[in-house]
């Protein structure tokens, strides 16, 4: 709503509001045909989604595929997570996102940000990267290579993994993945988060 989108704003000093068609942007790759409309997440279910992180633990490195201006990545500094990278494969948000973090990474000096200009399909997740973070940046082709590169680094680093949901189009390709929806919350029609688990004492099969 736009309540909260102005308190939001207000409450980290951020400027990510404005809706833009990727189609405007300058791209790294070849994926813009699978991009959707950069918008920030909504801040009702990204506080609740990181409050519930919180409480399980579970917020130590995240990874934000299409960070686009950093929104998350500015929330994420006050949920206690030590090391925050966004994914981005706009040069222009890029350097929006970088601008926003600016004054977030001078509050928080002991935390790691990394904004990074890069395809999600082709970006090496690191094998310490426990949250994965995504508010339906892309199609399910995508989806299902990015999915692919998660259970990769789970298998050659097992360990608990979380997945952060915003708008969960696509969550059919991580329940198939063997990932178990542990939290969900939606209100109304269009206002929806899932946070879903894969146990690193299970075994990532591929995806065909």
């Amino acid at each position: 709503t736009v309540y909260h989108e102005i308190r939001g704003e207000k409450k980290y000093n951020i400027d990510t509001t404005k809706i833009v068609n990727p189609k405007q942007l300058t791209t790294t790759g070849n994926n813009a045909e699978h991009t959707e409309l950069y918008q920030g997440a909504n801040y009702f279910l990204l506080e609740k989604v990181f409050d519930e992180l919180r409480l399980i633990e579970a917020n130590n490195n995240l990874l934000d595929f299409g960070c686009g201006k950093g929104r998350v990545l500015a929330v994420a500094a006050t949920y206690d997570f030590k090391k925050i990278t966004g994914i981005e494969f706009a040069k222009e948000l890029c350097e929006e996102a970088r601008k926003n973090i600016a004054p977030v990474q001078q509050k928080y000096p002991g935390k790691i940000f990394n904004v990074i200009n890069e395809n999600a399909v082709n970006y090496k997740i690191e094998n310490d990267t426990d949250v994965f973070f995504f508010f339906n940046p892309f199609n399910e082709i995508v989806m299902l290579d990015v999915v692919k590169n998660i259970l990769r680094s789970i298998n050659e680093n097992p360990r608990d993994v979380y997945v952060a949901y915003l708008n969960p189009v696509h969550k059919e390709i991580f329940l198939s993945a063997g990932f178990e929806q542990i939290f969900h919350l939606q209100k109304l029609k269009y206002i929806e988060a899932s946070i879903l688990m894969k146990s690193s004492e299970e075994f990532s099969e591929p995806i065909d």
